[in-house]
C-alpha cells in the first residue's frame, strides 16, 4: 500500500508539473512547438527517460513530430513502424516495445474518441513498463485537452478563412452559395434564411435567400421579377421587426439562432441571418462560426450594395441584377464599343420662363427639376433604357445598352414610347398639389429621338456610362428644333422602325443647324 501511495503521489506531482508548464505557456502565448519543447524535457527527466516525443497536429493542422533527447541528438524511435501502427487511429493501443537496449512506451492521444496523435518515451531496458505507461498516460490526460483545443481553434480559423475566401467571389450570389456550403460542412445547418438590404434604400436592393443545408432554394437576387415582390415586402417587414411572416412563408419554424448584420458606419441593421439546427440547437463553437459568417457577410453585402448603387445610377434594377451575375461584367458589357443605339433627349419647354415668372425661388425650381427628372428616369428604366446624364433640365437616355438584346429598330421604338410616356407624365405634373401654381401655364417638353452608331461604354475617371458620335450631337440639335410637346425623330432613324411599329409621323421637315453642313431631316410624331 505504501508503494501504491508513493506511485500515486508521483503521478500527482507529474500531472501538476505538466499543468504548470501549460499554464506558463498559455500566459506567454507559446505555440505548440514551444510548449512541447518546455514539457518534453521535464517529463523525460522526471521519468528517467533519454528521449520523449509527441506526434500531433500543429497550428497548421499538419501532423508533426515534436521530440527531445537527453544527448541533444536527433530523435530516433526504435521499431517506429510497429509503435506507430499500434498507436494509430485504427490501433489505439498502449505500446511497449524493446529494441537495442531501449524500451519504447507509447500511447495514442484522443478526446471523446477523436484521435489526434500519439506520445511516447524512450527508456533504458529494465524500466518497469507498467509504471512508465501509467506515468505517460497521466501526462497525456493533461496534454490531450490542450492539444485538442489547439486543433479545434485552428479548424475554426480555417473555416473562417474559407468563409472569407468564398465571399470574395465577384458575383455575390455565387459567393454566398460557396460560403453557406463551407458553413454547412462545419456545423449542423438545417435551414438558413438570409435577408439583406442596402443601408440607404431598402426598396431597391433588398434580397431574400433561403437554403436547405447547402442547397439554395429561394433567391430573389437572381431576378427582379414581380413574383418576388410579396417576398421582398415581407423581408422589409421582418428586418424592421414588424412581422415574422417571412419565416412562416419560407417554412422556418423554431429558429435557434438569429444574427444581425449591422452596417459598418451606421447604427442600422442591413440584414439578418436566421438558422435552424439539425441537432436541435447550436453549441458555442457553432455560434462563434455563425457570428463570423455574419461578419463576413456584412462586409460583402456592404461592398455589394456600393457596387449596386454605382450601377443603379445608370441602369434599371433588372439590368443591375443581370450585370452582377457575371464576374467580368465590366469587360463583357460596359467596356467601350461601337454599337447602334437609340438616343433620347428630352427637355422641359420654357423652363427659364417658368423658373423666373412662376416658381420664382431657387428651392421651388429645384423641387420641380428633382421631381420631374426622378420620374423621367424611372420611365426611361421602365422602357428598358439607360440613363446617360442630365444637363440642366435635359434628360439624356440610351436604348440598347448594356445587353443589346433587341434589333436596332426595336431600340428606337422603345425610345419613342419612352418619349411619349415622359411627355404624358410632364403634362400631368400641375395636377399634383405640390405644383398647383403651374396649372394656368401647364408644363410641356421638347424631345429629339435618333438611332445612330455610337461609341458607348464607361468613360472617364468616374467610369460614367455614356456615348460619343456625331449622331449623339445631332440628337441634341434635333431636340433644340422641337416645339412644345413635340417629339421629333430623325428621318433616317424612322425608316429603321419595324413594320408594325404603330407610330404615326408628319411630313418630312428640315432645318439648318449650327456647325452641321447639311440640314437635319426629321419627322414629328403625331
Amino acid at each position: 500500500m505504501a508503494e501504491t501511495a508513493a506511485q500515486l503521489r508521483e503521478l500527482y506531482e507529474l500531472r501538476n508539473m505538466v499543468d504548470e508548464r501549460l499554464e506558463e505557456g498559455l500566459v506567454a502565448r507559446w505555440n505548440v512547438g514551444e510548449m512541447l519543447a518546455a514539457i518534453l524535457p521535464a517529463v523525460g527527466q522526471r521519468l528517467g527517460a533519454h528521449g520523449a516525443f509527441v506526434q500531433t497536429y500543429g497550428e497548421d493542422l499538419e501532423l508533426r513530430t515534436f521530440g527531445w533527447t537527453l544527448d541533444g541528438k536527433p530523435l530516433v524511435i526504435p521499431q517506429e513502424d510497429e509503435v506507430f501502427a499500434r498507436t494509430s487511429e485504427e490501433g489505439r493501443q498502449r505500446a511497449s516495445v524493446s529494441a537495442g537496449g531501449t524500451l519504447v512506451v507509447a500511447q495514442h492521444l484522443d478526446v471523446a474518441g477523436a484521435w489526434f496523435g500519439r506520445a511516447g518515451v524512450l527508456c533504458d531496458e529494465g524500466t518497469i513498463p507498467e509504471h512508465t505507461s501509467d506515468a505517460l498516460n497521466a501526462v497525456c490526460e493533461v496534454l490531450d485537452n490542450y492539444l485538442f483545443a489547439i486543433r479545434a481553434a485552428r479548424e475554426k480559423h480555417l473555416v473562417m478563412m474559407r468563409l472569407g475566401n468564398a465571399l470574395r467571389h465577384r458575383v455575390l450570389a455565387e459567393g454566398l452559395k460557396d460560403a453557406v456550403k463551407v458553413l454547412a460542412d462545419a456545423i449542423p445547418i438545417d435551414r438558413m434564411v438570409l435577408v439583406y438590404v442596402a443601408e440607404e434604400s431598402a426598396a431597391k436592393t433588398l434580397h431574400v435567400q433561403m437554403f436547405d443545408g447547402a442547397v439554395l432554394r429561394v433567391d430573389t437576387l437572381a431576378s427582379q421579377v414581380d413574383s418576388f415582390a410579396p417576398l421582398r415586402m415581407m423581408g422589409r417587414q421582418y428586418l424592421a421587426g414588424e412581422s415574422n411572416a417571412l419565416l412562416d412563408e419560407l417554412g422556418v419554424k423554431d429558429a435557434q439562432e438569429e444574427v444581425l448584420i449591422n452596417g459598418i458606419t451606421k447604427s442600422v441593421v442591413v440584414g439578418k441571418v436566421v438558422v435552424t439546427s439539425k441537432a436541435g440547437s447550436f453549441n458555442t463553437y457553432d455560434r462563434e462560426l455563425l457570428s463570423a459568417f455574419a461578419g463576413y457577410i456584412r462586409q460583402r453585402v456592404v461592398d455589394f450594395n456600393k457596387e449596386w448603387r454605382s450601377l443603379a445610377a445608370s441602369f434599371r434594377p433588372d439590368d443591375v441584377g443581370r450585370l452582377l451575375q457575371h464576374d467580368d461584367y465590366e469587360r463583357r458589357f460596359l467596356a467601350p464599343r461601337e454599337a447602334t443605339v437609340a438616343i433620347l433627349y428630352v427637355d422641359i419647354s420654357g423652363f427659364t420662363k417658368l423658373s423666373e415668372t412662376v416658381l420664382r425661388t431657387p428651392a421651388r425650381v429645384a423641387e420641380l427639376v428633382e421631381t420631374w427628372s426622378r420620374d423621367a428616369v424611372e420611365l426611361v428604366w421602365e422602357h428598358g433604357g439607360v440613363f446617360d446624364k442630365m444637363v440642366g433640365d435635359c434628360i439624356i437616355a440610351l436604348f440598347g445598352p448594356p445587353f443589346y438584346d433587341g434589333p436596332p429598330g426595336e431600340r428606337l421604338a422603345a425610345a419613342i414610347r419612352c418619349a411619349q410616356a415622359i411627355r404624358a407624365m410632364t403634362n400631368r405634373l400641375p395636377e399634383r398639389v405640390a405644383f398647383a401654381e403651374l396649372r394656368p401655364h401647364g408644363v410641356s417638353v421638347s424631345t429629339g429621338v435618333n438611332l445612330a452608331p455610337l461609341f458607348v461604354g464607361q468613360f472617364g475617371p468616374n467610369s460614367n456610362f455614356t456615348g460619343f458620335s456625331s449622331g449623339m450631337n445631332n440628337t441634341a440639335r434635333l431636340q433644340g428644333c422641337a416645339g412644345r410637346d413635340e417629339i421629333l425623330v430623325m428621318e433616317a432613324a424612322a425608316s429603321e422602325l419595324p413594320p408594325d411599329h404603330g407610330f404615326g409621323f408628319g411630313e418630312t421637315r428640315s432645318m439648318a443647324v449650327k456647325n452641321v453642313a447639311d440640314p437635319l431631316k426629321f419627322r414629328a410624331l403625331l
